[in-house]
């Protein structure tokens, strides 16, 4: 996943072996009424172009808009260069699964 090229320092995943950026692309803005959805899908691709391999969203970000917007942007070859995390807030079993 780690990019030759990257201007970004590159760091161990805990366990997983993975190398991602030391550096990550949060999603909360991206999904916002001040970003557009082609705009945001241009963020992402020009950072993960860039050597930019985390991203970390929620679904709570703009009623699930970043999310969305990730994903569209994720197409085309996109999502195996990116490590993506996102985040829930359910506190059991039952409400995780929902989100």
């Amino acid at each position: 996943m780690a990019s030759s090229n990257s201007i970004f320092p590159q760091r161990t995943l805990g366990r997983t072996g993975v190398q991602v950026s030391a550096l990550g692309l949060g999603g909360s803005h991206i999904g916002g009424p001040k970003v557009s959805s082609a705009g945001a899908v241009r963020i992402i691709r020009a950072a993960i172009d860039g050597g930019l391999t985390f991203m970390d969203n929620s679904w709570d970000y703009h009623g699930g808009e970043s999310e969305r917007r990730m994903g569209r942007a994720l197409r085309d070859g996109y999502r195996s260069q990116a490590f993506v995390m996102t985040k829930i807030d359910g506190r059991t079993k039952k409400e995780a699964a929902r989100q």
